[in-house]
């Protein structure tokens, strides 16, 4: 592209890479600025000979069209899995047993009044929120709900760990959105990319008109001077006190909100209205590490229910799923909140991956050093420490449940903003989130 750009984008995860596809396939000049020496964002996969790592998202979360519709026309192949809720299983596994067939609803203290189930768990508290009354925290709809002690624990545990959420921040009125979201015609299925997710950042970025864009790899932008119609990025390189600046009538924002809540990029003149909303969103601490192993039989029926999905309620990984089936399967434990935050501090992936290995052998009942000696690989990124996305991704806080969309409204046909904090619909937090604040941005910066 030897013309100058008509948009810049700050960001080259899907939501950017989505809006410049779209942009210049309506004819527009694009310049995108990534920090990172690849594509992707949050979405990063690793390559193995046994085959694709995810390191950051993983899941296709329902049938949704603005992902299926890459899919389709990419010819990307898609494994549908089991979306059942997490089992009980190992100090708990007693407990749950005897309270499956509780009726939901039951309000004693007793934990034989908790369902199995911790997603129908979490419909009992909710059943207590109020729709049309002031916002709370998830910790105060807890507190007050005239529910069973067992159920209050699951669903603390399901937000802090399925949410990345805390719960004393947490917007109840944002979640009741969420869980509205969970409803939709094809919300209940849920797929995996069989050759990786990254082929879906690929395939998305394979049509973007490359005579139209360009895009600068390793460029961190540190501050944005604008007004109307007027926008200068300034820059630096990764490694090196040297940068450049860079100009455009137009500027679309797609950096991580942990990005945004750091200050990590200086407006001039500041954009207080969005503050705002960014200081009513928050950013989830969540970590996951993902082992692959040499047999099929750490993922036996008799150690993993059918759907992959194992909940133990034990730190530091309360859950853990079969990412990849066999013969070499990959056994991911997830971590969100507390939990996530103390991984943090271990000092490296290795330290995280040594501490799955123990966490996984304690919630299976087997020898650790078997497991280790059918450890083929154990990987692991360090979102929270990460400098360009500073948490996994984002949630409302209390009196937030509509600050997505305020921070997706265009100040003065000049910023926009995008990612998977600016949906306010319960898609936050999703890739189709992201995908979906793209086209959005997209289609106002052209006017549409």
């Amino acid at each position: 592209m030897s013309a100058p750009p008509d948009v810049l984008i700050i960001g080259a995860g899907v939501a950017g890479l989505t809006a410049a596809r779209d942009l210049t396939a309506a004819g527009a000049r694009v310049l995108v600025i990534e920090a990172r020496n690849r594509l992707g964002g949050r979405v990063l996969t690793h390559h193995t000979p046994d085959g694709p790592v995810e390191l950051g998202a993983e899941f296709v979360h329902g049938a949704v069209e603005e992902t299926l519709s890459v899919v389709r026309e990419a010819g990307l192949p898609l494994r549908e899995t089991d979306r059942g809720a997490p089992r009980v299983t190992g100090n708990n596994r007693e407990t749950a047993e005897e309270t499956a067939e509780a009726p939901a609803g039951e309000t004693a203290e007793a934990p034989a009044e908790a369902p199995a189930d911790i997603f129908s768990a979490m419909d009992v508290v909710l059943a207590h929120a109020s729709a049309d009354g002031p916002d709370e925290s998830f910790q105060h709809l807890v507190e007050r709900a005239d529910v069973g002690a067992e159920i209050k624990a699951r669903c603390l545990a399901l937000v802090e760990g399925y949410h990345a959420a805390d719960p004393a921040r947490f917007s109840v009125r944002s979640l009741l959105k969420n869980t509205a979201a969970d409803e939709r015609p094809g919300a209940n299925r849920q797929f995996r990319f069989v050759d990786g997710y990254d082929g879906l950042v690929a395939a998305i970025f394979q049509r973007i008109d490359p005579a139209l864009c360009d895009v600068r790899l390793n460029t961190v932008v540190t501050a944005v001077s604008w007004g109307r119609r007027r926008v200068v990025v300034r820059t630096s390189v990764v490694g090196s006190s040297a940068g450049q600046e860079f100009a455009a009538p137009q500027l679309i924002v797609t950096v991580p909100l942990g990005v945004l809540k750091a200050g990590a990029i200086e407006f001039s003149p500041r954009v207080i209205e969005k503050e705002g909303a960014i200081g009513r969103l928050e950013m989830g601490d969540a970590e996951r590490v993902s082992l692959c192993l040499a047999g099929d039989a750490w993922v036996a029926h008799d150690r993993f229910p059918p759907e992959g999905f194992l909940f133990t309620g034990e730190p530091p990984f309360p859950v853990w799923w079969v990412s990849r089936p066999p013969p070499f399967p990959v056994i991911t434990g997830w971590s969100g909140g507390r939990n996530a935050r103390a991984l943090g501090q271990l000092g490296g992936s290795a330290a995280r991956v040594d501490a799955a290995v123990a966490a996984l052998a304690a919630a299976l009942g087997a020898d650790a050093g078997r497991l280790r000696q059918d450890l083929r690989g154990g990987f692991s990124h360090d979102w929270l420490a990460d400098p360009f996305a500073r948490g996994a991704y984002s949630y409302a806080g209390v009196g937030g449940s509509e600050a997505g969309d305020e921070l997706a409204v265009p100040i003065e046909g000049t910023l926009f903003f995008a990612g998977e904090a600016t949906e306010s619909d319960g898609q936050n937090g999703t890739v189709h989130g992201a995908i979906a604040s793209g086209r959005k941005a997209a289609k106002q910066a052209l006017g549409v």
